[in-house]
């Protein structure tokens, strides 16, 4: 009996502390995470308007409390302006009143912050005004839903990727590095680059609400795919340089095709452009029953342009040719192997040409006629162009859907 007794005890004991940790359990989750949250707000089609802002409400929460907060501006000085002012101020939580005064980070000028915030639901108004220098904003944002931290950095705070070492180019485009370079380092990093041949991106240069919050430039420096190992070195040897590399985005490779350099590169992996040229338009102007008008390599960016000229006999009575571009940039297929190089046709545009003695027809041709060719359209035979050039290179062709060289 006793021995029961003991056995419906000991049951019942561990029905209470089950019972117990459930309601627990129960109790915990009801709470809500313990620490505090972090909640953005983007203001900018409410703030400064006029001046392009950006503007980003930042609050901390414990539990639905408002514990702090802090409002972040970047805005142009005047309405269509290249120069821009940023300023940061910590609000003081008064209730639903938001307030706090600072210094603007380029012109120093005085700023001030008074703004009512309202909750409802999952919507967030927000009325006041700010003041920075001389001008003075009335604020009514409304419906203002919050984002994430990482809602935030990828719409405002983060700075673009740079690949410093690609595997290979087929991940990454070979014309055009990318430079991080601190904002007083610019006019040296700019200075290094004068005898070097390049083409800058001239809005790169230009200073951004990203340059202010990082201190950095994010500079583009478009070059001769050949020369991109020996400015890369350059660009590295700028004090103030914290990164250089290529922008991590897949280069256009349905018409790329991967060729052995041995034959077209000289002893030294130099690129014996001449011989290059001659065998890849002769190739295309096979394929598109043409004649090989010309060949010229860009001197800065290192392309290589080919025109081909064929009969055009679309009008009876005329002597009409269609002259076709094509423009190609070739590459090594990485910066540390040259062993196979990588030929990209990057446009093929044509026009016709009356080749009659003057005085001549020209022409142009609307895009949207049923039948014709546009003047900068694709001509006819144009897809049998990378093949060609495969062949001619004894190369390999790109395969789109496996995203890998065909075999």
């Amino acid at each position: 009996m006793k021995r029961q007794f003991a056995a419906v005890a000991a049951v019942l004991a561990l029905v209470v502390a089950s019972s117990g940790a459930v309601a627990e359990q129960k109790s915990q989750k009801g709470k809500g995470p313990a620490g505090p949250q972090v909640r953005y707000f983007d203001l900018s089609s409410s703030v400064f308007s006029e001046l392009g802002a950006e503007a980003i409400l930042k609050e901390i929460r414990q539990g639905t409390t408002l514990t702090a907060a802090e409002l972040e501006i970047c805005h142009q000085v005047a309405p269509g302006s290249n120069r821009l002012d940023r300023f940061v101020v910590p609000l003081k939580v008064e209730g639903n009143r938001l307030t706090g005064s600072g210094q603007s980070q380029e012109g120093k000028q005085a700023v001030s912050v008074n703004l009512t915030r309202r909750a409802a639901g999952g919507n967030f108004n927000f009325e006041g005004t700010i003041t920075a220098g001389s001008i003075t904003e009335k604020v009514r944002s409304t419906d203002n839903a919050e984002m994430t931290e990482e809602e935030i950095t990828d719409q405002f705070l983060a700075e673009p990727a740079i690949e410093a070492a690609p595997d290979d180019f087929t991940a990454a485009w070979p014309q055009a590095l990318h430079a991080r370079v601190g904002r007083s380092a610019l006019t040296s990093l700019l200075d290094a680059l004068r005898d070097q041949n390049v083409r800058l991106v001239y809005n790169s240069l230009l200073p951004s609400c990203r340059v202010l919050r990082s201190g950095n430039y994010s500079v583009q420096i478009d070059i001769d795919a050949e020369r991109a190992g020996a400015v890369m070195a350059k660009v590295k040897s700028v004090s103030g340089v914290a990164e250089v590399g290529f922008s991590p985005n897949t280069p256009n490779m349905g018409r790329a095709v991967r060729f052995p350099s041995a034959g077209w590169r000289d002893g030294g992996g130099k690129l014996e452009r001449d011989k290059l040229a001659a065998a890849v338009a002769a190739a295309m102007a096979k394929a598109m029953g043409a004649t090989v008008g010309a060949t010229t390599w860009d001197p800065v960016m290192g392309e290589l342009s080919i025109e081909l000229k064929r009969p055009d006999e679309s009008v009876a009575g005329l002597k009409l040719s269609q002259i076709i571009t094509v423009s190609t940039v070739v590459a090594p297929e990485s910066l540390t192997n040259n062993q196979q190089s990588i030929l990209w046709i990057e446009s093929i545009n044509s026009r016709i040409a009356d080749e009659r003695s003057p005085p001549r027809l020209t022409f142009t041709t609307n895009q949207g006629d049923e039948g014709g060719e546009g003047q900068n359209s694709e001509p006819e035979g144009s897809d049998a162009l990378p093949d060609a050039v495969a062949t001619a290179l004894k190369g390999k062709t790109w395969d789109s859907d496996s995203d890998q060289w065909r075999k």
